[in-house]
């Protein structure tokens, strides 16, 4: 084990903690894959307490090889969804919502905002539910795949609750595939009854590429986009839609930022 990393984390969530429990809950459930069978949990509530206006929140979170652990450090303590946006946002709306760290976040620093999470994966979505429901987080959730048309498409679950993404066809004979709903964003719009996108997030594992591929004119109707690109490619495709549809040049924060600079 590294010491300096055991201290690290030691250090960070004695800070964070709300308790003496929620320390050492917190971290068993950093170090849940070294930790005998007998104390090894697949699912935790955690309190953990964040500068304004975070605050305290109770957080359910996953053991999944640190990939949870790595999203929950993102959000919360590097900060990665604190954007320059010029304005706050009216609507946000939050593709691949996961368990929802993102939409809690959100909540937190723009809440007056009206708030919509897409996820198609069911264990994502049960854990999207509980987060939402303890942290008083009110977001419409909607349970399918964004994509650029209607329909269905077929998505690949990874292993231990990370991972999933939507593909032609299963990569693996032991990997379960499940046809679920999808749905472009123009019928997200007219679902919510929203005119306008203040904030788009979009982290989809791959099938953005997709997703901005083809007709995008709903994206007249964005004001600014914070985006994890995961294929080859993404500063190219980036820079030649904020040029077409009028954002400034994308920001590398390190999340892409394209916004515009008035709306």
């Amino acid at each position: 084990m590294d010491i300096r990393s055991l201290a690290a984390n030691a250090k960070t969530a004695w800070v964070r903690r709300t308790s003496a429990g929620d320390f050492i809950r917190r971290m068993m459930w950093v170090y849940s894959g070294r930790l005998p069978s007998v104390l090894a949990r697949r699912e935790w509530i955690i309190g953990c307490n964040y500068p304004p206006p975070i605050g305290r929140r109770q957080l359910f979170l996953r053991s999944n090889d640190g990939a949870e652990a790595f999203v929950h450090s993102e959000t919360f303590e590097h900060a990665c969804y604190r954007l320059p946006l010029p304005d706050a946002p009216g609507t946000i709306l939050d593709l691949g919502a996961n368990i929802g760290l993102s939409a809690i976040y959100f909540a937190r620093l723009f809440p007056d905002a009206e708030l919509a999470c897409v996820e198609p994966a069911p264990g994502n979505l049960r854990g999207l539910s509980k987060n939402l429901k303890l942290n008083s987080v009110r977001a419409a959730i909607i349970p399918a795949a964004v994509d650029a048309d209607d329909g269905c498409v077929l998505l690949e679950l990874g292993e231990r609750y990370h991972g999933h993404r939507v593909v032609e066809q299963s990569s693996s004979a032991s990997r379960s595939v499940l046809e679920v709903e999808a749905i472009s964003v123009p019928t997200i719009l007219r679902r919510l009854c929203w005119e306008r996108i203040g904030l788009l997030k979009v982290d989809i594992e791959g099938h953005e590429a997709a997703l901005f591929a083809r007709d995008c004119d709903w994206l007249d109707r964005v004001d600014a986009m914070c985006i994890e690109w995961h294929v080859d490619g993404g500063a190219e495709r980036l820079a030649a839609l904020a040029e077409r549809f009028g954002f400034a040049e994308p920001q590398r924060l390190p999340i892409w930022f394209p916004s515009r600079t008035a709306h």
